[in-house]
């Protein structure tokens, strides 16, 4: 159910941006040229980081890496702005960025089949969810960023659809979190509702 749910979302979206993602692409191809590396071949996978940089954009008024949410620290935020900081130090290492957007010149299709999986296994772990409350915190931090993978936001989408309801409530760590669930929240559609009780961040959302 949660897959179909992924794959509604991402044609509706598709179609919905499909002037916007030409744009993506144009930067993108022309940057990688400029760099000599290689832009992922598969079709789903590269289109939806596309969507993902898209609505970064409308919600956040930048183009932040679709991998990560906004920290609130500029010294990081401004090196997040795709094409990221971090990306050549990444594909130097591991042969593309963290998002798999970008490979080094020589990387097949099979090499961004394995890399994508690599990062499916950091994004589709088991969620914290007890009834309808999202508990974001406890994640791994990435080693470059110093941030939680995944973020609460990647944790909220998934939730949505596993949930299934017109009611979430979600814990954060920070106010960060929970200004940029307000502006996600601003964006989909959904009222927002914040309070803080016993040093923890509560966050509901209702469709």
């Amino acid at each position: 159910m949660e897959m179909l749910k992924m794959m509604r979302d991402f044609f509706k979206s598709y179609i919905k941006y499909r002037k916007e993602i030409k744009k993506q692409d144009e930067w993108i191809k022309k940057y990688a040229n400029m760099k000599g590396y290689k832009v992922n071949p598969h079709w789903m996978m590269y289109t939806n980081l596309k969507i993902w940089l898209v609505e970064t954009q409308k919600i956040f008024g930048k183009r932040y890496c679709p991998c990560f949410e906004p920290s609130g620290k500029p010294e990081i935020d401004n090196k997040m702005l795709c094409p990221c900081k971090f990306a050549e130090e990444e594909i130097k290492e591991h042969g593309t960025c963290h998002c798999r957007l970008f490979g080094r010149g020589d990387f097949t299709s099979e090499d961004f089949k394995r890399a994508e999986k690599e990062l499916m296994r950091e994004y589709r772990v088991k969620l914290n969810i007890n009834g309808n409350t999202l508990d974001t915190r406890g994640m791994p931090k990435d080693k470059l960023r110093g941030l939680p993978i995944p973020d609460s936001l990647h944790q909220v989408k998934r939730a949505i659809n596993i949930l299934n309801g017109n009611e979430i409530n979600v814990i954060v760590e920070t106010d960060v979190e929970a200004e940029n669930l307000r502006k996600f929240a601003n964006f989909y559609g959904y009222k927002f509702e914040k309070k803080i009780k016993d040093d923890l961040i509560f966050i509901k959302l209702l469709k």
